[in-house]
């Protein structure tokens, strides 16, 4: 059997208007909620980013401290260099008188001998190895023997002094015993500076 709808049409129509207002009050609801949900997540990612910025900035201000710090290090290893400059200035002439007269003791022939020793450290800017000049005066038994200290100058065995030659010779006598008494230049070279300056200046870590 069919039902009869015995009520007014208008309250049907009512019934179905307010069905409508309750589906669009439930979408702007729905609307409302997915857009704080959208709020929320985008507050979220500002948030991550303005802590990744702090700790930024912290890492910063860090780092300027250190450097700050590292201020008054830089100064002294300016100090540092200027005075190894310095002190590579002074010793890069620094001849060891001591042990230049002990390899000369060692190496002047049997039958010479010195009377007198003169050394000057000159750079020859025309000649990087040579660093000074050497005159002696000298008495020998002989020419040959003048000439054997001329050998052992211009040799190997002394390598300090080089450039051997004798300015000026002449005989004469000791007593009874003939002799020759020789004057004689040569030139020092760069064999004949010390080592000082690889052993007096300490080495600094950068």
């Amino acid at each position: 059997m069919r039902p009869i709808n015995l009520l007014p049409p208008e309250l049907e129509q009512k019934k179905q208007a307010r069905r409508r207002v309750a589906g669009l009050i439930g979408l702007g609801i729905a609307f409302l909620a997915l857009l704080a949900l959208l709020t929320y997540w985008q507050n979220s990612k500002i948030q991550v980013v303005k802590d990744d910025l702090a700790r930024q900035e912290q890492t910063n201000r860090e780092t300027e401290q250190k450097l700050n710090a590292l201020a008054g290090a830089q100064d002294l290893r300016t100090q540092y260099e200027g005075g190894v400059a310095r002190v590579e200035a002074v010793l890069a002439t620094d001849v060891p008188w001591a042990k230049l007269f002990n390899d000369l003791a060692r190496v002047i022939p049997d039958r010479v001998w010195l009377t007198s020793f003169t050394g000057s450290v000159q750079p020859d800017t025309n000649d990087p190895a040579v660093v000074g000049q050497v005159q002696v005066s000298a008495t020998a038994f002989d020419y040959p023997d003048a000439s054997a200290w001329l050998r052992v100058v211009d040799s190997d065995i002394w390598p300090a002094v080089a450039r051997g030659w004798v300015t000026s010779a002449q005989a004469t006598n000791i007593g009874d015993n003939p002799v020759v008494d020789f004057q004689s230049s040569a030139s020092l070279t760069t064999a004949s500076i010390s080592s000082r300056v690889e052993n007096r200046i300490p080495t600094v870590p950068e």
